[in-house]
């Protein structure tokens, strides 16, 4: 073996190694010291977000624990001063308890105390005497809590107490744990009238707990403002040690949640505790810190035995491939030489060569990487475009697109915005959408939106989820004034409703309320943002009066009367300019009196190019009321103008002969009507219609449909062409209309007759 070869050779062992080892290195220096804190902090992170979970579950449902007393106090049947005195009002308050049973499944009972007569009344319509709840199996015996306790505390609450989680013998001898709340009736002063006793049970809790996560393995506990246990998972855990009642001591300090490390009875635990605003629970969660790395441990010990035996595996068979075949690597060589030509002015040995295409293949998927990340932002206002368009019709549709752009949209509320920028030139509304693209991550907790692009130059659209409770209109408007200050633009804000999340008709519905909020802004000029809720809705008289309006407008544009034209066009641009018709109404008179009017004109001018250009710019989505109603007049006028022009100055002859030479003229003619006629002659419809039977001797429908039939018999007997072909040469529509007027004209079908005067 040569010198030459065997240095290279050398180098290639050389070099392989490396690579085998590199990864080996990063095994041992990387991995090993970091994956075990990688795991612990993503523990730590999911540990909280399971309690900010739970927490808000508990704030939800035992909110209406509290405004419970609330809710009886201002129930009128409940007469309880007057309980003493009438029998038939202890029964009045036992069924109206009953009202109360189905409100909550969280609440397993609700017992109403009665201060004067001493009963209990419970939501399933029971009743008990006060001497009951010392009674096991009669009424609800507290076993760790002494009947005279119990009376004084009912007797003289004036505030709430919640009393950890304990034993309770329910009627019937059964046992079950449960966490109470007491509660004075809230009337005023010092003298309630009684008190509401709440019980729920420990698993309810306790299921709860578990259905935030189904894999979750640790254990919660839940302590009240001063630190007393309420609920726990694993009671003997606290009881057992200080360790847990310090760490609850330290908490409420900062506010949020906090995580992280602590040992509990000389054992590390992973612990997440968060307060909560609405009552001062705390609510702890903790993982044993053995269980969270056990399976990254597994993992490390597999690893590292499998990459060793790899290794061991790869060193034999790359030092016998290159002792035993040069081949393969000058195979390799070629390959990277017909894929990218070396550039370098010097030679190159072979693993020059391949160093060079790896270093071109890693510069073009660099490249490829760069396009693609320049074609998400891209990407991302296409699927939201196309979600506020309504083109998805189901979520899934949307979520599959929205993973592929990086859309997030998880909250239980869905609200649509529509900014709509002042400046007419597209650079300022770039401006503004930069400016609100940079402030997304700046939206208050709990929402998340993003900003993108319109159809429309000027205006820019917000797609933001959000919890039931976060309103955006005040967020908005914030950004609005932040826009004025730093950029100079004023722009108007429309707020459609809020939609239920995951339903994409929501998210379509919502942006047309914002857009029809916008157009409210920009012709009412009242404000610079609102939300569609508060559109003041117009009486349904204005809608009606405008439609008898306008179908007056088409009525005199079909008689050819310009006067009529006119003044309806006046009334109307009135009737747009007054003050009892809403601002979001005003753009939908404007277009549909508009294309009245164009189509009008194209009966005249169907392929006139000024027609056309005067029609485009009329629907232009932005001009004011002057111009809306200068655009009316100028096409009114010019369509006036038209009607005269092509109207006969004087009325033409209209004897026998003249209306039956035009009517055969023109019978064939799907368009022949009784208007083109009247128009031809210079006539009203109703005076030429009453000429025409005057003067023909029948109405006008019957001698066109006997002058077609003629034609049609004579088609029928000379060629061998179709029905439906025939119907069209002769001026009917359908073909089914043309066999009825012929078998009602002629007394047989237009088959019958062609066999007939066939043979």
């Amino acid at each position: 073996m040569g010198r030459n070869k065997v240095n290279l050779l050398t180098k290639l062992l050389i070099s392989y190694l490396l690579v085998l080892l590199f990864p080996v290195m990063i095994l041992l220096f990387y991995y090993y010291p970091y994956s075990a804190e990688v795991v612990k902090q993503k523990e730590l992170d999911w540990n909280a977000h399971i309690t900010e979970q739970f927490m808000t579950s508990m704030d939800t449902f035992t909110r209406y624990v509290y405004n419970l007393p609330f809710e009886l106090v201002q129930n009128r049947e409940f007469r309880m001063y007057r309980a003493e005195e009438i029998d038939y009002q202890r029964v009045l308050i036992a069924n109206e308890m009953k009202k109360y049973n189905a409100t909550d499944a969280f609440i397993y009972n609700t017992l109403l105390y009665v201060k004067n007569i001493g009963y209990l009344f419970s939501k399933t319509g029971s009743a008990y005497m006060l001497e009951d709840m010392a009674k096991p199996g009669v009424g609800f015996y507290y076993e760790n809590w002494p009947y005279e306790d119990l009376v004084e505390t009912l007797d003289t609450l004036d505030a709430t107490i919640v009393r950890s989680v304990e034993d309770v013998v329910i009627p019937g001898n059964n046992r079950m744990r449960m966490l109470t709340f007491l509660q004075p009736l809230p009337v005023g002063g010092s003298h309630s009238p009684g008190a509401v006793l709440i019980m729920v049970r420990e698993d309810t809790i306790l299921r709860m707990m578990k259905s935030v996560s189904e894999t979750y393995r640790g254990e919660f506990f839940i302590f009240d403002g001063q630190g007393k246990p309420l609920v726990a998972s694993n009671g003997s855990l606290y009881r057992s040690s200080d360790d847990l009642s310090r760490l609850v001591d330290g908490m409420g300090q900062t506010a949020g949640p906090v995580s992280g490390i602590h040992k509990i009875n000389g054992v590390s635990y992973l612990v997440s505790a968060t307060v909560s605003e609405k009552n001062g629970w705390k609510y702890v969660s903790m993982l044993p810190e053995s269980a969270t790395l056990q399976g990254i441990r597994t993992i490390q010990r597999n690893t590292a035995l499998l990459v060793g035996l790899i290794l061991l595996l790869e060193v034999i068979v790359i030092y016998v491939s290159i002792r035993k075949n040069y081949h393969p690597i000058k195979r390799l060589v070629e390959v990277a030489t017909a894929l990218f030509e070396p550039g370098a002015s010097k030679p190159m040995n072979e693993i020059e060569t391949i160093r060079y295409t790896l270093n071109g293949l890693s510069a073009a998927n660099s490249r490829l990487d760069e396009e693609v990340k320049g074609t998400l932002p891209f990407m991302r206002d296409n699927v939201l475009l196309e979600l506020v368009n309504g083109h998805f019709t189901a979520w899934s549709e949307f979520e599959r697109e929205a993973v592929r752009a990086g859309i997030v949209l998880n909250g239980p509320m869905l609200t649509v915005a529509v900014f709509s920028c002042e400046a007419e030139r597209g650079g300022e509304t770039n401006r503004v959408l930069e400016f609100c693209k940079a402030r997304e991550s700046e939206l208050p907790e709990g929402m998340r939106g993003y900003f993108f692009k319109s159809m429309y130059h000027h205006e820019i659209i917000l797609v933001c989820s959000h919890e039931a409770d976060v309103s955006a209109k005040g967020r908005l408007a914030q950004l609005q004034d932040a826009l004025q200050a730093n950029i100079g633009e004023k722009t108007l804000v429309g707020i459609g409703s809020p939609a239920e999340a995951r339903c994409p008709h929501g998210a379509h519905v919502s942006y047309l309320q914002a857009l029809r909020t916008v157009e409210q802004l920009r012709l009412g000029g009242t404000s610079r943002i609102l939300s569609f809720e508060e559109i003041e809705v117009s009486p349904s008289g204005t809608v009606s009066y405008f439609a008898e309006l306008l179908q007056s407008l088409e009525l005199s544009i079909l008689k050819n009367e310009a006067a009529q034209v006119e003044s309806l066009v006046e009334r109307i641009i009135g009737y747009i300019g007054g003050e009892g018709l809403s601002p979001h109404m005003l753009r939908s008179v404007y277009l549909n009196t508009a294309s009245v009017i164009f189509n009008g004109l194209q009966r005249f001018r169907d392929d006139d190019q000024r027609l056309l250009r005067l029609t485009d710019a009329a629907f232009q989505p932005r001009y004011t009321l002057e111009q809306m109603t200068g655009i009316l007049r100028e096409s009114s006028a010019k369509l006036c103008e038209m009607i005269r022009e092509t109207l006969p100055a004087s009325p033409r002859s209209a004897d026998r002969e003249d209306i039956l030479a035009v009517l055969e003229a023109k019978c064939l003619d799907p368009n022949c009507s009784l208007q083109l006629m009247a128009d031809h002659f210079g006539m009203s419809v109703s005076n030429f219609s009453h000429h025409f039977k005057k003067t023909v001797g029948q109405n006008f429908k019957e001698t066109l449909d006997r002058l077609r039939i003629q034609k049609s018999a004579q088609l029928l007997r000379e060629s061998e062409e179709a029905l439906d072909a025939i119907a069209v040469q002769v001026g009917f529509t359908n073909t089914s209309s043309f066999i009825r007027t012929f078998k009602k004209i002629v007394g047989t079908t237009p088959g019958q007759y062609r066999q007939t005067h066939r043979s």
